[in-house]
């Protein structure tokens, strides 16, 4: 007879919920995750939790280790530069079919972001963390209305390993990357209002690979936060 599939509802609880608690941190590099912890946290049976490690397997959010379980792993600088790849040639797509077909609510929004991005950066009581948050807003809404729905998932799964590390690494030593960062976003911004799609896809291209050049130059310098 064949198993019986766990409660989808209940799998897809554990896979969000443990996702998002190692994207905070809750959950380190080195981690082990426990099968009995797990089942009891969400009063479920092993096999919505075992249903959930392997999709969190599956998006690289854990190893499975034969006999020991569910390891979260450390983030190193090939996975952030693998990442950071990948983010280049696909937001530089996104980029090129807005500017393609895009809505004026869509373009104001975008304004609005980059606007609230440079007002964070004059102001020197705001956090690099803050600033980093409202850059995810503005890639958030350029990778969502690309209308792709492939490209959107492949967006969104890059966008969630990726916030592994941005927050740790939103320090002081970020500012000038950050600065470098907002600066792409306006040409950006300036080009799908122009309808320019090679000009909105060669300004995300140069922006992801400025703040990949700059996670490299950090990592060498040993700035770089990565036992997380």
């Amino acid at each position: 007879m064949a198993r019986m599939s766990a409660d989808p509802n209940k799998s897809n609880q554990i896979y969000f919920t443990v996702r998002d608690e190692i994207i905070s941190g809750k959950y380190p590099g080195g981690t082990f995750l426990i099968e009995n912890d797990l089942c009891k946290q969400f009063s479920v049976s092993r096999t919505p939790v075992r249903e959930a490690l392997i999709r969190l397997a599956q998006d690289r959010f854990v190893n499975l280790i034969p006999n020991r379980g569910a390891m979260v792993p450390y983030v190193t600088i090939d996975d952030i530069v693998d990442l950071y790849q990948l983010r280049t040639a696909n937001d530089g797509l996104a980029a090129f079919l807005i500017a393609q077909n895009h809505t004026d609510s869509l373009l104001a929004r975008m304004e609005e972001s980059v606007s609230r991005e440079e007002r964070m950066l004059k102001d020197g009581n705001i956090s690099p963390i803050e600033i980093s948050q409202e850059d995810f807003v503005f890639h958030d809404l350029l990778s969502s209305n690309c209308a792709n729905k492939r490209l959107i998932d492949i967006l969104n799964q890059i966008n969630n390993q990726m916030r592994r590390f941005t927050r740790a690494a939103a320090d002081h030593y970020a500012l000038e990357t950050l600065e470098k960062s907002v600066c792409f976003h306006r040409q950006a911004v300036d080009a799908i209002r122009k309808g320019d799609p090679a000009a909105a896809q060669a300004a995300m291209e140069g922006h992801w690979k400025e703040m990949m050049d700059g996670y490299i130059k950090r990592s060498v310098m040993g700035t770089l936060p990565l036992r997380i």
